[in-house]
């Protein structure tokens, strides 16, 4: 009996020094034992991408999760996983991205590694950068006594941290926080060379002008907006206001045509594919000094189209639109000033009616 009471103690003592020689290094270099910092590509949740060294970040979680591996599937030790997100249009899904994100890093450590999803508390945030940080907690029961017997001080902001942490419910992988971890200070990730700023986002606004119409002469300018996450509404408007009197010579065209978009394969706001419905209604003077046709009419259709970014702010809208136009058309000529109308028809037509090759402007805001 007296020699198992003796090697209580020894026990107690072995177990201490371990945990000690895993408080020392954090303690002294939180930033690299503490947390781990995978980034992601703006709108992207792929975690293996040239320029964003995952994988030497990965090899030394890896590294620390061999060395205390008992402690983690005993429960002695908790992995702190958050995915952030900030670079969709809506929060949903910056949510879903910013768990996607997290699912990728701790596949790594469940297949490579042997852990289980009961190993890791999970967090999804939308906003505060594209990245997922892996922290690690260990307990206060452990901590306070070896602090006492190693004199080991802590920094103050890990024990801040750690203590949040422990006082709050854990939450699964399927709740949303937002606002539960407000005290847990998001790690500020400095851009890497490659990675793309996350600083500023597009706007819900853009200005577009088809560059095919200006080879009619017809300048042109679109305003489009996003009021919903798939969702966007467009209104277009043309115009050529052309004369010469002698002879008589008319290029008059005014149109103006709203649009109402779905995007059904956006990889980002502003960039991917689109499909559209759109109405439009017209006037029209065009005389060529000997005959002219002059009318009002209306239009609708469906159109389709992609968006790609070529530049910081600038993107290229291809798109194409068919359906139906009415006008009622006059017939006329031109005499000493004068229109001889000789002729009204209807004119109807099924069939192309908008052709787009359109510069686009982003405007850009503050996140």
């Amino acid at each position: 009996m007296n020699i198992m009471n003796n090697t209580n103690p020894i026990r107690r003592l072995a177990t201490m020094l371990l945990l000690l020689m895993l408080v020392s290094p954090l303690s002294a270099k939180e930033k690299a034992d503490s947390v781990r910092i995978f980034r992601f590509y703006v709108g992207s949740d792929k975690f293996y991408a040239p320029g964003l060294n995952n994988g030497e970040e990965l090899a030394k979680l890896f590294d620390f999760v061999q060395q205390y591996k008992d402690m983690i599937l005993g429960h002695d030790m908790m992995l702190y996983v958050d995915g952030y997100c900030a670079s969709k249009g809506s929060e949903v899904d910056n949510l879903r991205i910013a768990r996607t994100r997290s699912n990728r890093v701790k596949s790594e450590l469940i297949t490579r590694k042997g852990l289980k999803e009961d190993c890791f508390v999970t967090r999804k945030h939308a906003g505060q950068g594209d990245s997922v940080t892996v922290r690690v907690k260990i307990p206060e029961t452990l901590i306070r006594p070896m602090q006492q017997q190693s004199e080991v001080v802590k920094d103050d902001t890990f024990d801040q941290k750690s203590e949040a942490i422990q006082s709050q419910e854990q939450p699964t992988e399927e709740t949303v926080v937002t606002e539960a971890v407000e005290s847990v200070e998001p790690v500020q990730m400095a851009p890497e060379e490659g990675l793309m700023p996350t600083a500023k986002a597009d706007s819900r606004f853009l200005l577009k002008t088809n560059l095919l119409y200006y080879a009619i002469l017809m300048p042109n300018l679109e305003v489009e907006w996003k009021f919903a996450d798939r969702w966007s509404a467009a209104l277009e408007f043309q115009g050529a206001w052309y004369a010469k009197n002698d002879p008589h010579k008319v290029y008059r065209v005014a149109t103006v045509m709203p649009e109402v978009r779905y995007w059904i394969m956006e990889r980002s706001r502003w960039n991917g594919m689109y499909v559209g419905a759109f109405v439009g209604a017209g006037l029209y003077d065009l005389c060529d000094g000997k005959k002219g046709h002059e009318g009002e009419g209306g239009l609708v259709g469906i159109s389709a189209g992609y968006m790609w970014a070529i530049g910081k702010h600038l993107s290229l809208d291809a798109g194409i639109g068919l359906g139906y136009l009415y006008a009622r058309d006059k017939l006329y000529y031109p005499r000493d000033g004068h229109y001889l109308y000789q002729l009204t028809k209807n004119v109807n037509y099924f069939g192309p009616l908008r052709l787009k090759l359109s510069l686009v402007w982003r405007f850009q805001t503050e996140k």
